[in-house]
């Protein structure tokens, strides 16, 4: 049971209150702008999606850091000069986050995600929230154009996009449906049709043929780039729904009680991370 208090009469419940939600639409503006974005029209959805998610994620593994030192100190809340210690380096929280699971023996249904697209996805993420290499890199890349091999979109391309495409794409019969379709489209619409499209990679499309295949690619990129990213989102939902639970319940924590209601959206089965394209859900 939680503490003697009525969690609305305690300004830190709140408070934590507030964050979780503003956690739960960050990361879900973040991963529906993942399966939104492309070369095309949509380039801007990829920086909506770095934003959403490099802050969300941030921000939930802090509130699981949050829950730890509540338990760890008796129920006191953490000064402001404590929570800036945790840092900003999205890797190292995530790390910092599996030490509180392995800390607490916590018994999850979801267990961290450890795909080589998945660590991808947290290292692009933690480069975008450096903001030489990822916010303001092309402000950055004004005076000194070699630090466009830094731009975020870019680096998401080459690190993330090309991995996923290596494990369902590349050697598959969708690549062959792709390139069919993209042979039929070039024939039917290259005598009237001129295209001039950079990709992701800043490289230049002139030609029906190219840009179609590129857009075959980008449907795969933005499913399975939305379900790897919401794989890292599950597992940090329920270690935060578990460490509050406990937290409430166990060491009279009150300002967590019920803050895990906010990030159920998010525990749910593959079936929904690979099929819903609007989130959070509700």
């Amino acid at each position: 049971m939680p503490g003697q208090r009525n969690p609305w009469d305690i300004p830190e419940w709140h408070a934590i209150g507030r964050e979780t939600a503003l956690v739960r639409h960050l990361i879900g503006s973040g991963v529906t702008a993942l399966g939104r974005a492309n070369y095309a029209d949509k380039k801007g959805e990829y920086y909506t999606a770095f934003f959403g998610l490099s802050v969300g994620l941030e921000r939930l593994a802090k509130l699981i850091l949050v829950a730890d030192y509540v338990i760890s100190n008796s129920g006191q809340m953490p000064e402001e000069r404590v929570v800036r210690r945790f840092g900003h380096k999205l890797v190292e929280l995530m790390q910092a986050a599996n030490g509180v699971v392995e800390k607490y023996n916590l018994n999850l249904g979801y267990k961290r995600p450890t795909t080589a697209i998945s660590q991808q996805i947290v290292e692009c993420l933690d480069a975008f929230a450096d903001a030489s290499r990822g916010r303001y890199a092309n402000f950055a890349s004004l005076g000194d154009p070699n630090l466009g091999q830094e731009e975020a979109i870019r680096k998401w391309w080459d690190g993330v996009a090309e991995l996923i495409l290596k494990e369902h794409y590349y050697g598959k019969a969708v690549q062959q449906k792709v390139e069919k379709r993209a042979r039929v489209a070039h024939v039917e619409m290259s005598p009237f049709t001129i295209v001039l499209h950079t990709n992701e990679t800043g490289d230049m499309m002139q030609d029906v043929l190219s840009a179609s295949i590129r857009a075959g690619q980008t449907d795969i990129v933005q499913r399975y780039g939305r379900y790897y990213a919401l794989t890292v989102v599950r597992w940090l939902a329920e270690v935060l729904s578990e460490i509050s639970r406990a937290a409430s319940f166990k060491h009279g924590a009150d300002a967590f009680y019920g803050a895990w209601e906010h990030l159920q959206t998010y525990t749910v089965d593959d079936s929904f991370l690979k099929t819903r394209k609007i989130w959070p859900l509700t």
